[in-house]
């Protein structure tokens, strides 16, 4: 058993830099299946470090089957400038990483990060779990998956309920296409999208553990951990759900707050407004749009907006399958 942890290199860039990525890697005393922790390919994802770090501290190799590999900053450029993208300016090529994968070692930066993942650390798994989180003004509380055929569709789908958060979305279908998670189902490695937190609940010590909770959940459902799952009473998989955004940029002026990140808003109710910060003119007035309207991700602060930000997912509660758990 041993705890490691070492540098992929992926590049040398033209300020004579190697560009590398950390990898953290967790042998057990007993054999068992390795298990893949992964997060921020959008660089200003950041709150899933603080998850997989609290991980790593728990987790006892003297008790653990099998192994856990783990990337915390799976794009380091675009944490570097804190973007979704790959950096800005002249010196990157502002790609979403999580739309190349498996990457290429010819192409443009982000492919080559992508390539490095998918040979160095997704060729090495029998699972997955793929974070992403809300940046600095925005926070989400959900698992994702999508109703993938076969036997790799089924187990992910079972992880993703044994993670263990009150709210499950799953797509009919794959919405985007060469994301990690994708990449990793291709290859037969069961996979499942954490959705959690971000920078404005990360003073809220219940979502860091929902979140770590949720890891050994999975842990132990695989059979790397003895022990039981926590589950709530109940979850709610939800099919239905609509992506709110801007049309015009603005001052985002909330009427409701981060404290309703994963509560269900009453139908009609306004959630926000965009006005010009110049004129005052009014935009934007965003209302919950379902009879019961969850708040999957939102924002919850005073903020600039641009057009096509991000504002809200709202999910719709009364449509859901309620998975009872005893």
């Amino acid at each position: 058993m041993a705890v490691s942890f070492a540098w992929l290199p992926v590049t040398a860039r033209s300020s004579g830099e190697t560009l590398s990525i950390g990898m953290h890697t967790v042998t057990g005393a007993a054999s068992g299946p390795t298990l893949g922790l992964f997060s921020t390919s959008h660089g200003d994802e950041a709150y899933a470090v603080l998850v997989i770090r609290e991980v790593l501290r728990r987790v006892d190799p003297a008790a653990l089957r099998g192994r856990i590999l783990a990337i915390p900053i799976g794009n380091p450029v675009a944490f570097e400038s804190f973007t979704r993208t790959t950096g800005q300016g002249m010196n990157t090529d502002k790609n979403n990483m999580n739309r190349v994968f498996p990457g290429t070692r010819e192409g443009w930066l982000t492919e080559q990060m992508a390539h490095v993942v998918s040979t160095r650390f997704v060729s090495e798994l029998d699972y997955l779990l793929d974070f992403h989180c809300g940046g600095s003004e925005t926070a989400i509380d959900y698992v994702l998956t999508h109703a993938g055929g076969g036997e790799v569709g089924e187990r992910s789908r079972e992880l993703s309920r044994a993670y263990g958060t009150d709210l499950l979305f799953e797509h009919a279908a794959a919405v985007h296409h060469d994301t990690l998670t994708d990449y990793a189902m291709s290859q037969g490695i069961p996979a499942v999208i954490v959705e959690s937190g971000g920078s404005p609940v990360a003073a809220d010590p219940s979502y860091l553990e929902k979140y770590v909770q949720g890891v050994l959940n999975v842990m132990i459902e695989v059979g790397m951990l003895d022990g039981e799952l926590v589950l709530p009473k109940r979850q709610y998989l939800m099919r239905r759900r609509v992506l709110v955004r801007p049309a015009n940029g603005g001052l985002f002026i909330p009427e409701v707050g981060f404290e309703r990140l994963g509560t269900v808003v009453e139908g009609g109710t306004v959630l926000a407004r965009v006005i010009s910060a110049h004129s005052f003119e009014e935009y934007d007035v965003f209302t919950a749009p379902y009879e019961e309207t969850v708040m999957i991700m939102m924002r919850g602060e005073l903020s600039r907006v641009n057009p096509g930000d991000y504002a809200y997912i709202l999910g719709d509660l009364s449509s859901a399958e309620v998975i009872e758990n005893g």
